[in-house]
């Protein structure tokens, strides 16, 4: 419970953050992808360096007064999880559910029974769980396989003047 309601103030903090406030830019590492939107129009650029009165953005120094917002591209992950890997995730996840669910649509029967429906089985628990979990496997593989990537794509807001 502890670690809940410290997570839920972190989160909380950071969105508190003031974005009116110029000091948020010491957040900037140099090399960061930057939007600029100045008075006189965008600038897309990589962070440089900052100070009180100004913001070096590529080869621009913008002055404090001209800066009307400052946005961070969000960094694209290079290890993100891929169509296939996520194919496989789905497929892993469909091949335990189907094959639970096999199994226990059979019930509590017994297998050397002929009947269909009655006191015995068409087919035995296992093979019946087995049937269902490959049959899982494929609609998870399927529905992981076409799951949005998501590559942290986006701007963060820094700044902003108003």
């Amino acid at each position: 419970m502890r670690l809940l309601t410290i997570l839920l103030l972190l989160v909380m903090s950071v969105d508190a953050q003031d974005r009116h406030d110029w000091q948020s830019l010491g957040q900037l590492h140099p090399g960061d992808r930057l939007h600029l939107s100045l008075k006189t129009g965008p600038v897309d650029g990589e962070f440089q360096a900052w100070t009180v009165d100004n913001l070096t953005v590529g080869t621009i120094t913008a002055k404090k007064e001209d800066v009307l917002r400052i946005e961070r591209y969000r960094v694209v992950e290079k290890h993100g999880m891929g169509r296939g890997k996520k194919a496989a995730i789905g497929a892993l996840i469909g091949f335990g559910g189907g094959f639970a669910v096999g199994a226990l649509i059979q019930g509590n029967c017994n297998s050397k029974s002929p009947a269909i429906f009655g006191n015995g089985c068409l087919v035995p628990r296992g093979e019946l769980g087995a049937g269902f979990a490959g049959a899982g496997a494929v609609v998870g593989a399927a529905i992981g396989a076409f799951l949005p990537t998501h590559h942290g794509s986006g701007k963060q807001t820094i700044y902003s003047a108003r």
